[in-house]
């Protein structure tokens, strides 16, 4: 359907809502039937309504358009909320269940009490609500409330639309300024930028200009260096090189250099940057500028301050020799360690800081259980955590010991985003032990050495050819090459692990060797753990993924399609990304079932489903999956079981789920699957790289099936190049720990 650009010319209609085909909930965009009162056929509108419901009468700006699959629809532009005529259009309109709790009783008497004035009552006068029987002062001001709220959602969408921006934004402006939304977005829509993040800057910058309302182009330049600066944080960096914001200052908004330059002196003399010259080896170059927001920079120097500081601690001794610790070790487990893993093992008990890295099958978890061993019969206190709940998850598995996200570990408060845990008030251990640490941004890890103990012990453990952190920073690659702290390479891989093809295949991916890939002519018979099956097109991609979920591998590998398989995709878009092969997934694996109606995503019972953000308060958290148990299309409401705890969804709160049965590689990292499919396709193009490949690999446990071309397979193996993050941890330790890198 055509939206936007050259067109028919805008044109007004009046009317009201007949019935409502569609409705997102999350977003408000409403497909509906619209009467006009002209004679013929009601017509359709589709556009974001707020709360539209049978009966509402409207003013409709817009243009006619040709949807190549409805035929012609009236494109909303704005809309405006007209009275009902008479008190019929009243009653309709009031018993729709735009106001909750309102029934048709209650309204009749409203009705009968004012007559074709109720609106008007309701609007400007609703402490006489009181006057009906039956309404007490807490009931009227319940309907006088949502009244308001009702109105001034749909001013902020018809205000965002009558300037080209989406109205789905209104509700999300309303949930955090309320009744002060109007005034900020017309008077100091900027408000937006330092508090909503990039749409929130994108928001507050087309308003601004649109309504004549901009600051000065120095103050404007201000504003725009903080969202460039905001959004690279977004991509992982830590800070920009000032010529490169002063580039993206002139492509993105049209400020001159001069200007920008202005700008950033300004800002770094309010101290809401700061300004560091970077040395760049790299590069050949002394004179980078690099340009940070105040938080990282403040984050990585006290990082490097921190780890030097717990290094000049002197260490205790234990009280049995080295040899008797590695002989106490291997009777316990009944395993010999190789001798990597004993002078890991060695490294890490003469030392306050250390890293322990390597690729599946090279032993970190037995590392890590004979660490935790050694130090518990010694008598001290040690903790496991992890980044995500679902890595603290399976390293308590793996470990038999309790594990706990960082975040908890910490004592992270929901309502004040604080952490209570400190240098005033540190964890209670002598050792902490960080699983998957290649998932540590530049904050968190902050907040952890903050609340470790000068003279605890703190061992990081994980796969520096992992993806990095979603967050800003690359702590654990960082750490790793300023070769200022001891770090164990773990590059034997043990007997058991190197007879599985997806371990041997996981360390080809990662030195870039195509991986030995068998073919799957019978699938009723499984010859391989590592299978690679060709299709030509996304489209092929996709019909044989959802064939391999749904009947050939459970048949093949007696395993189940929504318990035991992932599907891991690049990207979201596409007819391979996440989004088409979720939709194609659910309507095969669970096609019964009740949804509630206008949600952007019809969860029903059954479904395999993610949370993608951290929810403190619902203590669910970013890539945690779990089923629906429960759908109650009335009460708006769905059940999903987490690891054996039900959460509540309200409607709300449902645009932090989204189908599970394809993620993003992304999503995957510290999960573990028993079998796992990926496309590899060349339309993936700029997502093909070699870390991404591996990381996807070695979430399997069992199975891994890639489907697509050979052809992409080698791009993404040749493609070794991963974007660089700008960080500078590394030449701060150097400093901090004696090095002379920083001045």
């Amino acid at each position: 359907m055509s939206r936007g650009g050259p067109g028919p010319a805008m044109i007004v209609l009046e009317g009201h809502l007949e019935s409502i085909t569609f409705r997102n909930e999350a977003t408000k965009y409403t497909v509906a039937r619209f009467h006009t009162g002209a004679a013929g056929k009601p017509v359709t509108v589709v556009g974001f309504l707020n709360n539209a419901v049978a009966g509402q009468a409207l003013k409709l700006t817009g243009k006619w358009v040709t949807h190549p699959r409805y035929g012609q629809q009236f494109d909303i532009a704005a809309s405006e909320m007209t009275v009902p005529a008479g008190v019929d259009g009243i009653r309709e309109y009031l018993t729709s269940g735009i106001i909750r709790g309102l029934g048709p009783a209650t309204v009749d008497r409203i009705i009968g009490h004012f007559g074709e004035d109720t609106l008007t009552i309701i609007n400007h006068a609703p402490e006489r609500l009181t006057e009906v029987c039956g309404i007490g002062k807490a009931r009227g001001a319940s309907i006088a409330g949502q009244w308001r709220d009702h109105c001034t959602v749909s001013e902020i969408m018809n205000l965002l639309q009558q300037h080209g921006i989406k109205g789905a934004y209104g509700p999300k402006i309303y949930k955090r300024y309320g009744a002060q939304s109007i005034e900020i977005l017309t008077q100091t829509p900027y408000r937006l930028a330092e508090e909503m993040g990039g749409t929130g800057f994108t928001i507050a910058d087309t308003l601004a200009r649109r309504m004549g309302v901009a600051p000065c182009e120095a103050d404007r330049a201000r504003a725009c260096i903080d969202h460039v600066l905001r959004e690279g944080a977004s991509a992982g960096h830590v800070f920009l090189p000032l010529d490169r914001i002063i580039h993206k200052m002139g492509i993105l908004f049209e400020i001159d250099p001069d200007t920008t330059a202005e700008a950033v002196e300004r800002l770094a003399a309010e101290e809401k940057i700061i300004i560091e010259n970077i040395p760049d080896p790299g590069n050949g170059r002394q004179d980078l500028r690099g340009v940070f927001l105040p938080p990282l920079y403040h984050a990585e120097k006290q990082i490097a301050q921190r780890i030097a500081a717990m290094q000049t601690v002197a260490m205790d001794r234990l009280p049995v020799e080295k040899a008797g610790l590695m002989a106490l070790i291997e009777d316990r487990f009944l395993l010999r360690l190789s001798d990597g893993q004993r002078l890991a093992l060695e490294t890490v008990l003469s030392s306050r800081v250390s890293v322990i890295t390597g690729g599946p099958g090279t032993g970190k978890t037995t590392l890590i259980k004979s660490i935790a061993a050694v130090f518990s019969d010694r008598g001290k206190r040690v903790c496991l955590a992890a980044p995500t709940g679902r890595a603290a998850r399976r390293i308590s598995e793996l470990t038999l010991r309790p594990a706990h996200t960082i975040h908890k570990l910490l004592g992270f408060h929901f309502a004040s985003q604080r952490f209570e845990k400190s240098t005033d008030d540190p964890v209670d251990a002598d050792v902490i032990i960080v699983d998957e640490a290649s998932m540590i941004d530049t904050v968190l890890m902050h907040q952890l050495v903050l609340a470790t103990r000068l003279n605890a012990r703190l061992i990081l453990v994980g796969d520096m050819f992992q993806l990095p952190p979603v967050g800003p920073g690359n702590i654990l690659s960082d750490i790793i090459e300023s070769d200022t702290v001891p770090v164990c390479h773990l590059n034997e891989i043990f007997r058991q692990a190197g007879e599985s093809r997806i371990v041997t295949n996981a360390h080809r991916i990662r030195e870039g060797m195509i991986p030995e890939l068998a073919p799957f002519d019978d699938p009723a018979k499984p010859v391989s753990e590592f299978v690679f099956i060709e299709a030509d097109t996304p489209e092929i991609i996709a019909r044989k993924i959802v064939a391999l979920c749904t009947e050939t591998l459970p048949r093949a590998y007696g395993i189940s399609p929504c318990q035991d398989i992932q599907v891991l995709s690049p990207v979201h878009k596409g007819e391979a990304g996440t989004i088409n092969l979720n939709a194609l997934l659910q309507a095969t694996l669970n096609p019964a079932g009740k949804s509630i109606p206008g949600m952007v995503q019809p969860f029903k019972p059954g479904d395999r489903v993610m949370h993608v953000k951290n929810n403190y308060q619902k203590e669910v958290f970013n890539g945690d999956t779990g089923i629906v148990t429960g759908v109650d299309p009335v009460g708006r409401e769905l059940t999903v079981d987490f690891y054996g705890r039900r959460v509540t969804y309200a409607p709300e709160d449902m645009e932090e789920l989204t189908l599970g049965y394809a993620i993003t590689i992304h999503k995957s990292q510290g999960s573990e699957y028993p079998a796992v499919i990926m496309p590899v396709t060349t339309k993936h193009y700029t997502m093909l790289q070699r870390n991404l490949l591996y990381t996807a690999v070695t979430r399997a446990r069992s199975v891994v099936v890639m489907v697509g071309s050979r052809k992409a397979l080698s791009v993404a193996l040749r493609n070794n190049r991963p974007q660089q993050r700008r960080t500078s941890l590394s030449g701060r330790l150097r400093a901090a720990c004696g090095h002379t890198l920083y001045a």
